[in-house]
């Protein structure tokens, strides 16, 4: 696939497509942002939703935060900001947007669908116990834990983005990694609760070769983004752009 000039924008239609659907990924999270989840009362689920923390406990809800932001700034940057295949060349709207994305959104987005399903398929009590379908919404469900993997793929083949390089590539996702897991550690002991019951199942052990082990497809998942983009995209780096072979 050859690519544009780097001076060059894309087809007006492509822009309009872009924003279009930018929009609805970000209304759908708005919507999911807005409604407010409130188990039965009396339900043993009160605390784990209402109590310490709140629904800033959850991942998926700190990553649909994350994701309603960062295409918030998507269609900032379409009707204000630049697309431009070189970083010198990009608005600051751009430069943020792109660093986002291949930082800490496409892995985040993946590593929550996938890990999500993932658990649910087998056993869906760790995750997402079977009790919670009389009172949490499906199309919220699939919001949280769907749309993130949907969204990120849309937008990696829909749009060329500036990707990072070396080492620097990961810290990001490093960083809020050790934080999530920092946080949940800080609620287990002053809440007395986990945020998930898989935590439940295991003793302390087991607890940190899992914390451990999903450190890892976080930092795939960052190569991955990068290498669905070089094949859609070509080779798009931070000081400049090569062609791809035709």
């Amino acid at each position: 696939m050859e690519l544009t000039s780097n001076s060059e924008r894309r087809p007006a239609e492509m822009e309009v497509l872009s924003l279009i659907v930018r929009f609805g990924v970000l209304f759908l999270y708005l919507c999911g942002l807005y409604y407010d989840v409130k188990p039965p009362k009396g339900s043993k689920f009160e605390e784990v939703f209402l109590g310490f923390g709140g629904r800033f406990k959850f991942l998926t809800f700190i990553n649909m935060l994350l994701q309603c932001g960062f295409f918030g700034l998507c269609v900032a940057n379409d009707l204000f900001g630049s697309e431009a295949k070189v970083r010198n060349e990009q608005s600051a709207l751009q430069k943020y947007r792109d660093w986002l994305f291949t930082t800490l959104v496409f892995p985040m987005g993946l590593f929550v669908s996938l890990i999500f399903w993932s658990l649910y398929a087998i056993d869906r009590e760790l995750i997402f116990p079977a009790e919670l379908d009389l009172w949490f919404p499906a199309w919220l469900n699939h919001v949280m834990h769907t749309l993130p993997a949907i969204g990120v793929l849309i937008e990696v083949f829909m749009v060329c983005h500036v990707y990072e390089t070396g080492v620097k590539r990961f810290k990001p996702i490093v960083a809020a990694y050790f934080m999530y897991l920092t946080w949940i550690c800080y609620i287990a002991y002053f809440g007395g609760i986990w945020v998930y019951p898989v935590f439940e199942v295991f003793d302390m052990t087991g607890r940190t070769i899992f914390f451990a082990a999903l450190l890892f497809p976080n930092l795939f998942f960052v190569l991955l983004g990068q290498k669905i983009h070089t094949t859609v995209w070509g080779t798009v780096t931070d000081g400049k752009k090569e062609r791809k072979a035709e």
